[in-house]
């Protein structure tokens, strides 16, 4: 119980003996890592290709005119570029591709979103890619640079939560929670829907919360209570609990809000649950698993 509420010792842990399990789960979550980035990288180079003015610099795009991304192939080659790189870095060919790629990654990103709507999801992920870049850059010792890659990510996904609560409560005060915005919010993604497909229409969920308005105000309460408790993945203790609830927050907010954070859900599936205990477990109960899992953990260790 010495760690018990120590930040560090929650968060990175490394005096603490590695398991197989760990090994293992930090490959999937790398394998996660190097997908999401390849995804971001190609959809956003796509995108920028209908791009043609800067409305909103942010990013780089304050200090840098990006508009040199406009008009001709560079985003497609940078997300090439960006491609190569996380595969290099997935081989551990050299310690700093996740880093180049992650600076290559926010050039995309300021381009892309120079129009001004920003989701949530890419801020989180590129904050995933910074940490693996620097744990590769910053240590020696493959099982610290795992355990940094984690604690780092759990920090700022308790940190990014807990501030919009908190931007929220500074911006509109208490009554953000007012069940009359979320109504508002509603008609507003059924006018959108009703633009699209000539039909509007409510599902059983966006009903109930029409129906009574103390529903409505429960809803957003709730959502903004499990923002602001979000820093408690921060400790083992309430790790599970409080990412379920931020689960819960986004599936809610698809299904009233028709918006999916589709790797922020990825995202919080594969850090809310112990899955390295789980491995660890199958390897040490069952022999099958064990001669299944166990190639998987060579490989992992030999590219760790």
């Amino acid at each position: 119980m010495a760690h018990s509420w120590n930040l560090s010792a929650n968060l990175f842990g490394f005096d603490e003996k590695e398991t197989r399990g760990e090994v293992l789960f930090f490959k999937i979550f790398e394998v996660f890592i190097v997908w999401g980035t390849i995804y971001l990288a190609w959809m956003w180079g796509e995108y920028i290709l209908r791009i043609s003015d800067v409305v909103l610099p942010l990013g780089i795009a304050i200090y840098v005119d990006v508009s040199f991304m406009f008009g001709n192939s560079l985003p497609l080659i940078n997300a090439g570029l960006i491609s190569v790189l996380v595969i290099l870095g997935f081989f551990r060919v050299t310690r700093y591709a996740y880093l180049v790629a992650f600076f290559l990654l926010h050039l995309q990103y300021a381009a892309r979103f120079t129009l001004g709507e920003i989701p949530h999801s890419a801020n989180m992920f590129g904050m995933i890619v910074l940490g693996i870049g620097l744990a590769m850059v910053l240590f020696q010792k493959p099982a610290y640079r795992r355990r940094f890659t984690i604690g780092f990510t759990y920090f700022f996904l308790g940190l990014g939560y807990t501030l919009a609560a908190f931007s929220k409560l500074i911006g509109t005060g208490i009554t953000w929670s007012d069940g009359r915005h979320l109504w508002m919010w509603v008609n507003e993604k059924g006018i959108d829907a009703f633009a699209k497909s000539g039909v509007l229409e409510f599902n059983a969920l966006q009903e109930l919360i029409l129906s009574e308005h103390w529903i409505a105000t429960a809803f957003l309460a709730i959502g903004l209570l499990s923002e602001f408790v979000a820093f408690g993945v921060w400790w083992r203790r309430f790790r599970m609990l409080v990412m379920l609830a931020i689960f819960g927050l986004h599936t809610g907010i698809y299904y009233v809000m028709n918006i999916l954070f589709i790797l922020s859900m990825y995202e919080l599936v594969l850090l809310a649950f112990p899955w390295a205990v789980w491995l660890n477990w199958l390897m040490t109960r069952s022999a099958s698993s064990e001669r299944l899992l166990q190639p998987l953990v060579g490989f992992s260790q030999r590219f760790a």
